[in-house]
Formats: C-alpha cells, structure tokens, sequence
C-alpha cells in the first residue's frame, strides 16, 4: 500500500526515519523537535519556489512539529496535531520542545501586542486553541488585563482560559466560524476552508480529525445511508467530491464554500435545486460525538 505523502515524511531523496522498510529513499533522517512561534504559517506542498507554491494548510501558532529538514530558510516538517507533512518558511519555527502551555486561547482568535496596552502595535494573531505560556501575569491598563508570553509579546487575559475551549457540539463549533471569509488551506478565524472547518469544530468537541475532505470522508465516523433529508441527524457530515457540509438540524447546512467565499448557513434543499444535486450524491458520515446536544 503506498503512503500518503501527506500524513507520511517522504521524498525520493530522504524520508523519515521511522519509515525505514516502508519507503525507499537515498537517505533516512531522525527528526527534530520544533514548534511554531507566528500566529499562523502557511504550508506547502513544495519548497521550489516557496512563495508561488499552492498552501495547502497552516500551522498555527504552539503547533508542535517535526523537522526532517531546514535548507535556505525553508523547514520540511510534519505536525504531531493532525500529521500533516510540508514546507514553511524556517523564520515561523523555533527548535527544541514547546514550552509546557498554562492557557489556551479560547476566543474565535486574540492579537499580541508589543506592550501590555490595545493600542499598542500588534506583534501576531492567534487563532482560536493556540496553547501560550504566561511568564508574568497581573499586568493593567485601563481596566484591561494582559499576560505576557515571553518574546511573543502580551496578550489579554480575557482571550485566554487555562484549559482547550469547548462547545457543546460540532454544530455548535461550527456556528462561531459563521461570517468568516473562505480562504483555501486555512483552519483559522482569519479565513477557513469546508475541510479546515470540519477539522476547527471537531477540535472543540475534543476529536482531532484528519485535514482534507478525502480523508476525513474515509475517517470519521460511519457511513450511513439516508433515505430522505429528514433521515440527518443535527451533526452529520455530507461529502461531495473536494467538498464538505455540516447538517445543522431543521434542513439547514453550515459550510465554508468557495462559491459564496464564506462560512454560511444554508437550506439544504435549496442549495441541491440550485446545484442540480441529489441526496445519493452525498457520501454521509455520522459521529456519534458530534451529537452530544
């Protein structure tokens, strides 16, 4: 069976080390441990032309990584969240274990800033669970309270809470992201895409679940196979070919499509008459998890 170079560290020149016996390459490497240090960085799926080349997830700020490979400022890394393998620029990264987090931003994102004030100039954006260690607490000004996170600058306590944000259930999680832009690759509040959501609201229920739609379509859950709309339970996960939609109860969808270019709430058979789809069409996943309220 041939890996996913995707979820697996392997190229014809070097692969990591753990894939020995499973992947031929010229040469093998051990990685090292390496975390991300801006709010998000994007990732690519090749390092020729880095800049030109098609992002096709971000790693957000805490994520933990491993590094097989850092050349001409570009990092080849693999994230322990989701096991998702490219490149970033090397300047995002920072080598050596993640400092143990004491909070979590449980916000839909919070800025940084350069000293403890919101009027001063904002140093990074973290998105909604980035894990940041306080080194100094108790910091006020004009009524506002700030943690400082070391060279990451000072963000405000009320952004923060000292374990991951929940919500009750994927649609839930869903629903904060309503009104974000679509913007392919990204998992954030900044700008998301279907998989990226799916993935984003899953985390808040405490699943992890794999990046794209292919993935998550092989992944999650069980397959069912509805007879009507009326057989979707509030939570299910309905896949098209490259895309996917959230059933949120009551005939309606949430989704981030590339059509409207941001998270919205639909009505299922609506959006079917208007695209010429039918239910068959659909591959339907359901998570028990994800029905919880």
């Amino acid at each position: 069976m041939t890996l996913d170079p995707r979820l697996n560290a392997y190229r014809n020149d070097l692969a990591d080390e753990q894939l020995r016996g499973q992947v031929h390459a010229t040469r093998y490497a051990a990685c090292q441990p390496a975390w991300v240090i801006a709010g998000r960085t994007a990732v690519r799926a090749k390092a020729k032309l880095i800049r030109q080349a098609e992002i096709v997830t971000y790693y957000h700020y805490g994520e933990e990584l491993r590094v097989f490979e850092i050349t001409e400022g570009i990092a080849w890394c693999q994230s322990l969240f989701d096991s998702y393998v490219g490149y970033v620029d090397a300047r995002d990264i920072e080598l050596g274990l993640a400092p143990a987090p004491t909070h979590y931003v449980a916000t839909t994102a919070c800025y940084a800033y350069e000293v403890p004030d919101l009027r001063s100039f904002s140093t990074g954006y973290m998105p909604r669970h980035s894990p940041v260690r306080a080194v100094k607490t108790g910091l006020v000004t004009r009524g506002t309270e700030y943690v400082q996170l070391g060279m990451s600058g000072y963000v405000p306590l009320a952004c923060l809470a000292p374990e991951p944000p929940r919500s009750p259930d994927l649609v839930a999680a869903a629903e904060l992201y309503l009104g974000c832009p679509y913007l392919w690759g990204g998992r954030s509040f900044l700008g998301i895409d279907c998989s990226g959501l799916v993935q984003a609201a899953f985390r808040d229920i405490g699943v992890t679940v794999l990046r794209d739609t292919d993935m998550q379509r092989d992944a999650i859950g069980e397959p069912v196979s509805p007879g009507s709309l009326d057989d979707l339970r509030r939570g299910d996960l309905l896949y098209l070919p490259g895309h996917v939609l959230i059933y949120a109860g009551a005939g309606a969808v949430i989704h981030a499509d590339g059509a409207t270019m941001t998270v919205g709430r639909d009505n299922l058979a609506t959006l079917m008459r208007q695209r010429g789809l039918k239910l068959a069409d659909f591959v339907v996943r359901r998570h028990s998890k994800a029905q919880e309220r």
